[in-house]
């Protein structure tokens, strides 16, 4: 209410004070003016998608400016950059610090996906070992509200400028990122399922964390199997990978599970890793820059003994970044199957805008990363897509089930 209440502020004459007299004239925030002075024109000069808020961005920026420009400490510093980078809609955006106001991001601290299905919102996505995955939540609801707000107030609660005409693809981030939830806010979630209204009230969306970088063991019919724990940031989890192989090294067929990656990673990780199952230095993915060619980037062998057998890759919602390289990398050089739904789509490769003024950095997608076959990563899906379970934490995993049936079964199911 109190954000509301500001902007509404900025557009009238004046707002009266509690006595009926208009509020008395604040500096303005020279600091922050230059923030966003300093954050607008580093989107507009590097931002690799700029074309999607083209039309809008000095709106957004105009209006971050008034409100820097209205002084005081209402709203923080934080609160302008925020609502100036919910503009861009993009989960792949974010400043290096948060309050307890602050918006959680998606999907690192989302719990539920959802998309718009004949109309209306659906859940699509229930993170494991999360209060959404305790709650009786299915795969297919239909939101009702959150916290009192029904869909189209929701969006606009995180759509600022460009307003006229709000694709669906910025609908959808909206409501994902409204539906995570504020640090400092509780979440109030009805859902409709049929004829049936249910309440929700959520938890933290973070999920419990595993204590190891990755779990391993071996299934039946002489299968591996190999899951990250939204590890691929940590460059010991390499040496994790590396004795998980070794142990796995005669199985018949092997699962990666990449669907616990939403915090991202970098390549230090990801490519030795990718590395295992190749002998030869093998392309894996595309990087496009704004202001340079293309390139191909390639993994060289990680060892001498590579592994050989069928691998199928499971991705689902929270396969983000460069869980997301892994997949295309995977499907590209020949070496998985990709098994699974439509991945976090965090669009690019992000480099850092500092905004000295205020001490904050802030991270938004520099440059494109596609497939080997072109296709930007952010809109690749996999080629056997399996929407019914791919993220169902506390219910029977069906899409292990159906990847130990496709490798038990690989020569008559295409399998690489």
């Amino acid at each position: 209410m109190k954000r509301l209440l500001f902007t509404l502020c900025l557009f009238v004459s004046a707002c009266a004070t509690e006595d009926g007299h208009p509020p008395i004239a604040s500096e303005p925030n020279n600091k922050l003016v230059d923030a966003v002075a300093d954050l607008c024109a580093a989107v507009e000069k590097r931002y690799a998608y700029f074309d999607k808020v083209a039309n809008y961005w000095s709106q957004s920026c105009e209006r971050a400016d008034l409100e820097a420009r209205a002084g005081g400490s209402s709203p923080p510093t934080l609160d302008v950059l925020e609502r100036l980078l919910d503009d861009l809609h993009d989960p792949h955006a974010n400043l290096n610090t948060n309050d307890e106001t602050s918006p959680r991001l998606v999907p690192s601290g989302s719990d539920l996906a959802f998309s718009k299905i004949d109309g209306a919102f659906r859940v699509v996505g229930i993170r494991p070992l999360t209060s959404a995955a305790a709650a009786d939540i299915e795969i297919g609801d239909e939101l009702v509200s959150f916290n009192q707000l029904q869909a189209e107030q929701m969006i606009f609660d995180r759509v600022h400028s460009g307003r006229e005409e709000i694709s669906k693809e910025r609908q959808t981030w909206a409501i994902n990122a409204v539906i995570a939830g504020r640090y400092n806010e509780p979440r109030r979630l009805v859902l409709r399922r049929g004829s049936t209204v249910i309440e929700h009230m959520l938890g933290d969306p973070i999920p419990t964390s595993p204590e190891s970088l990755l779990t391993y063991r071996k299934l039946i019919n002489n299968l591996g199997y190999i899951r990250f724990n939204n590890s691929l940031g940590e460059v010991r989890a390499v040496q994790a990978f590396e004795r998980a192989i070794a142990d796995l090294s005669e199985t018949d067929g092997l699962i990666l599970d990449l669907r616990d990656t939403p915090g991202g990673g970098n390549t230090s990780v990801a490519e030795p890793i990718l590395g295992h199952f190749v002998d030869a230095d093998t392309p894996y993915q595309i990087t496009a820059p704004n202001d340079a060619p293309a390139f191909t980037r390639f993994v060289a062998p990680s060892s001498q003994h590579p592994y050989d057998q069928p691998v199928i890759a499971l991705v689902g919602r929270w396969t983000g970044s460069m869980g997301e390289g892994m997949a295309i990398g995977l499907d590209g050089m020949g070496r998985a199957t990709v098994l699974g739904t439509q991945m976090a789509r965090l669009a690019g490769g992000t480099e850092a805008i500092d905004l000295p003024s205020v001490g904050m950095t802030a991270f938004i997608p520099t440059y494109d990363l596609r497939h080997l076959d072109g296709t930007p990563r952010h809109q690749w899906a996999p080629a056997f897509e399996n929407t019914q379970s791919a993220d169902l934490g506390h219910r029977e995993d069906l899409l292990l089930n159906t990847a130990i049936q496709r490798l038990s079964a690989s020569e008559n199911e295409g399998v690489r």
